[in-house]
């Protein structure tokens, strides 16, 4: 009996079990419906007066009852906003808005989306919290959310629930008023870089920045806008669409940097074709331009000059040569300038190949020399370090467009011309040093970096060829045939793969290159003292370059050198071509540019000048070091000395029969005692 009596209970519990169940057709259990009874609190302040009573330094308690209204535009259904809610004075064309911080989760199951809210503000505060003013309570001290315990008696749910329509808004025009609104930005897409990444980060719940471009109508890039994607979010596994459209989100800040929460990925409307980079952004200025900007000082571009740069990719780091360092040039063929960007990447290669064309947005980015090298990048100190990966998408734009780059053929010998700094070139005729052969690019083994020397037969110029110790190629051969190499010019040449070095013939056994130049005219005019010069003269068979060569000078009797000598690097002298190192007053007088002007050059008639190659060994000299010429045979004051035509070779040892000798001097041990030389008649700069 007893058992018959459960059955029918059994049955019973389970009938009406399925009777409430035929009710739901789905999973979503909406909260019933009920008779809602409108609350009667009385409003006694806007939001924006409310706003007004923060007082910066601490936030600003309220005891009082104050009373105000607004409406819910925000959700933290998926998750990507939490812990608050975001209130706006109306449904439609907002003015005011406001951020309330409570410590509960799934607020949007009682404060839903539109839903009128009252907030009884006695007993909280309002305070600035990461850059921005927001409602909550303060707990020693700090400003903390309203307690789950303590919602109730401070937000009060009205019956009303209204449509919100989004606020159209630019970029532009979004400023701090407008915090915590519901808005919609049109016209925008994801950065190109962010392309193919997921909303969030798949890896972990840490927060990302993806990043909005918003366009004109002509598809022309006018600003863009960061979407911030919490880790914790239901979406973020989602890809980003690639399309343009309409973004709505919740704008908010952190500090000075503005931002979006989207609520879900509904908010996200970019359904049309993509506006490509070639139309959307325009150069404002020319590589060579911004290189025409710096001048020995970091140059800053500043934030809101909009430059914009266009150039192509000359340089690769697939092998390793290029490490986080990108080299644009200005031109596909016969290029006017180049400049390096350095960017915290290894694989800057998948995304900006060879010949690919790219902008360079220059605001907030600076320039300088490093290592001697016009570098744009991040400022550290006085030198260029890497722009972040992160954020290099902000600066450095890939128009989708590629070009097959023709390198400048250039010789060995134009290599140390500043044109073609950071530009693609190649160098004909060249095979590595004879003491090299066999040697690795850098070492047989490990990861040292090095170089490589490099030249032309007949041409005393040399050139280095560098290679980082982590290139695919560092530890192998370097080739040793003859022929041309491929590569970007900085202080060295720097290739991008091996096949960059095309040798196709056979080595060459170079003669050995003796160089003559000499010390041919020592000048002290009476009549002007800033006309002094000293010259130069290649009496050899093959053009010198002077890189490393100095000009010294030894005063009064001195055997230690005189300040700074002069640096003669960057001077090619050609078979019978001189140098004319001159004093300031020099090219006025003898309607003649010297090669080089200093005031270095003052031997007042008792001063000894010596020459010296880029290893330090004295190819000539005039005067005796340690000796004042005063009284000698080689006094030369208010006169010069010029040396002899039949002398066809620069001597290390001074020898007084090589020169003749003019001085206004009463001396009889030199060639012509008192016949003092005035500029210009009594000088004869590059003759010989």
């Amino acid at each position: 009996m007893t058992n018959k009596l459960n059955f029918r209970k059994i049955t019973k519990l389970l009938l009406l079990i399925s009777i409430l169940s035929a009710c739901v057709k789905d999973q979503d259990y909406a909260t019933p419906t009920i008779d809602c009874i409108e609350s009667t609190i009385k409003i006694t302040n806007t939001i924006e007066q409310v706003k007004q009573m923060y007082t910066y330094g601490g936030s600003t308690i309220i005891d009082s009852d104050v009373v105000i209204a607004g409406y819910v535009v925000s959700s933290d259904k998926t998750g990507n906003i939490y812990k608050t809610i975001s209130i706006q004075n109306t449904p439609e064309n907002p003015t005011a808005a406001i951020k309330i911080a409570i410590n509960q989760t799934d607020l949007y199951t009682k404060f839903n989306v539109g839903r009128k809210v009252y907030l009884k503000l006695k007993g909280l505060a309002i305070g600035y919290s990461f850059g921005s003013i927001q409602i909550g309570k303060v707990v020693a001290s700090k400003l903390e959310p309203i307690s789950s315990f303590e919602v109730d008696k401070y937000v009060i749910r009205s019956c009303e629930v209204a449509e919100i329509v989004p606020k159209i808004v630019t970029i532009s025009d979004m400023d701090e008023s407008m915090l915590e609104m519901l808005i919609e930005i049109e016209n925008v897409q994801f950065r190109t870089s962010n392309i193919g990444a997921s909303y969030g980060n798949i890896k972990n719940t840490s927060t990302v920045n993806r990043v909005l471009e918003s366009f004109n109508n002509n598809c022309n890039i006018l600003e863009e806008i960061v979407v911030r994607n919490s880790g914790y979010a239901d979406f973020k596994n989602e890809i980003l669409p690639e399309g343009k459209g309409s973004v709505v989100a919740i704008f908010s800040n952190y500090y000075d940097d503005l931002q979006l929460y989207i609520r879900s990925t509904d908010d996200v409307k970019l359904t049309e074709d993509r506006c490509d980079y070639s139309n959307a952004l325009q150069p404002t200025i020319s590589l060579k331009e911004v290189r025409e900007m710096y001048s020995n000082n970091m140059v800053e571009f500043g934030n809101e000059n909009k430059y914009v740069v266009e150039g192509y990719v000359i340089s690769s780091d697939e092998d390793g040569n290029f490490e986080k360092r990108m080299i644009l040039q200005d031109a596909i063929e016969n290029p006017t300038a180049g400049i390096q960007i350095l960017v915290e990447n290894n694989s800057i290669f998948e995304n900006f190949t060879i010949g690919d064309k790219v902008f360079v947005k220059l605001d907030k980015l600076y320039m300088t020399r490093n290592n001697g090298i016009l570098t744009i990048g991040y400022p550290k100190g006085n030198e260029i370090t890497e722009i972040e990966k992160e954020e290099a998408g902000a600066f450095i734009f890939n128009s989708g467009q590629n070009y097959t780059l023709i390198p400048t053929e250039i010789s060995i010998a134009d290599m140390k011309f500043q044109t073609y700094e950071n530009t693609l070139v190649k160098v004909s005729d060249v095979q590595l040093v004879e003491n090299e052969l066999g040697s690795a690019f850098t070492f047989f083994s490990g990861e040292n970096n090095g170089t490589r020397t490099i030249e032309t037969c007949n041409v005393s110029s040399k050139a280095s060829i560098f290679t980082n110790g982590k290139a695919s190629f560092a530890n192998e051969k370097f080739p040793s045939g003859h022929g041309s190499i491929t590569g970007i010019l900085s202080s060295n040449l720097e290739m991008r793969h091996f096949k960059d070095i095309q040798f196709t013939e056979a080595y060459e056994v170079c003669p050995v290159i003796i160089p003559k130049i000499m010390i041919t005219e020592i000048a002290d005019p009476k009549n002007s003292v800033s006309a002094r010069f000293v010259e130069l003269y290649n009496a050899g068979e093959t053009e010198i370059n002077l890189t490393g060569w100095k000009l010294n000078k030894y005063i009064n009797g001195a055997i230690s050198i005189s300040g700074s000598p002069i640096d003669l690097s960057g001077i090619t002298v050609p078979i019978g071509g001189f140098v004319v190192i001159a004093n300031s007053g020099y090219a006025a007088i003898f309607m003649d540019t010297p090669t080089i002007e200093s005031t270095y050059i003052s031997g007042n008639g008792d001063d000894v000048y010596e020459l010296v190659d880029n290893t330090g060994i004295i190819i000539d000299v005039f005067g005796k070091i340690g000796e004042d010429g005063n009284g000698t045979n080689w006094e030369y004051l208010d006169g010069r000395a010029v040396r002899n035509s039949a002398i066809t070779a620069p001597n290390s040892t001074f020898t007084i029969s090589e020169w003749t000798v003019f001085s206004d001097a009463s001396n009889l041990l030199i060639t012509n005692p008192n016949t003092s030389q005035n500029a210009p008649d009594d000088f004869s700069p590059r003759e010989r």
